[in-house]
C-alpha cells in the first residue's frame, strides 16, 4: 500500500470518528442545514437513486456497501430486499449502523469495521457511495481492482471529475486551509480512468451519470462483469 493511501485512510478514520460523524448525525436528524449542506444531501440523493435504478431488482441479491458510514444507503438496499454487508473504517459509524439495524429490525443488514482490502467474500453487487473519492488515481485503480475481483455482477461507484473550475477551487482551498481534519477529495481524469478500468480490471464501463448539484459534483459509474 502506498504512503498516500495510508495517509488518506488515517484522515478518513479520524474525520468520520469525530467531526464527520457528528455532522452526518445532525443531517440524519434533519437539523438546520446551510445551502452547501443542502446541496450535498440533494446530490447524494440523486446518486443513490441512479445506483438503485441501475441495479434493478435486488431481492435476494448480496450487496457489499463499501464505505457504508452509518448505513443510510445500506438500509435502502436492505429495504429493497438485498442481503447487505456494510464495511467502514470508522468504528463509530459502524456501531451506529448496527444499533439502527437492531432497533429497526433489519435482519438482512450487518456491518463491520474493515477497510476495503479486508473484503474477502464475494457479492452480487458492490456499491461505493462517495467512499472512493479521497484516493489518487493509482490508489483508486487498486481499490477498484480489489473490489471488482469480489463482485460477480456489477459495481457502482462515484468519483470527482477533474475540471478547471474544481481545480481552481481546490487550489484556493490549499491557500486558505480551514484547519480541520476533513480528508481531501481527489480529482480524477475521467477518460484516463475509464481506459485503465478497461485495461486493468475484469469489468467494463456501463452507464455513467454526472450529478451537478451546486456544491456537490460527482460522476456515478456502473461497472459490469465482462
Amino acid at each position: 500500500m502506498t504512503t498516500a493511501y495510508t495517509t488518506a485512510q488515517e484522515r478518513i478514520r479520524t474525520y468520520f470518528n469525530t467531526t464527520g460523524f457528528e455532522k452526518w448525525q445532525r443531517f440524519s436528524r434533519g437539523e438546520s442545514l446551510n445551502r452547501i449542506q443542502r446541496s450535498i444531501i440533494e446530490g447524494r440523493e440523486q446518486t443513490m437513486a441512479a445506483m438503485l435504478e441501475w441495479a434493478g431488482n435486488l431481492k435476494g441479491k448480496s450487496v457489499l456497501d463499501a464505505g457504508c458510514g452509518p448505513g443510510a444507503f445500506a438500509f435502502r438496499l436492505a429495504g429493497a430486499g438485498a442481503k447487505v454487508t456494510g464495511v467502514d473504517i470508522s468504528e463509530r459509524e459502524v456501531e451506529s449502523a448496527n444499533q439502527r439495524a437492531a432497533r429497526e429490525g433489519f435482519h438482512n443488514a450487518n456491518f463491520k469495521v474493515s477497510d476495503f482490502y479486508g473484503v474477502t467474500d464475494h457479492f452480487d453487487f458492490t456499491v461505493c457511495l462517495d467512499s472512493l473519492i479521497y484516493y489518487n488515481e493509482n490508489d483508486l485503480m487498486a481499490l477498484i481492482g480489489h473490489l471488482a475481483a469480489h463482485t460477480d455482477e456489477a459495481m457502482f461507484f462515484t468519483f470527482t471529475p477533474s475540471t478547471m473550475l474544481l481545480e481552481v477551487m481546490h487550489k484556493v482551498g490549499q491557500l486558505f486551509p480551514k484547519g480541520n481534519t476533513s480528508p481531501a477529495i481527489a480529482q480524477i481524469k475521467a477518460a484516463r480512468l475509464f481506459e485503465r478500468i478497461a485495461a486493468e480490471t475484469p469489468m467494463r464501463v456501463g452507464r455513467t451519470r454526472h450529478v451537478n448539484c451546486r456544491f456537490y459534483q460527482s460522476t456515478v459509474v456502473e461497472l459490469r462483469k465482462r
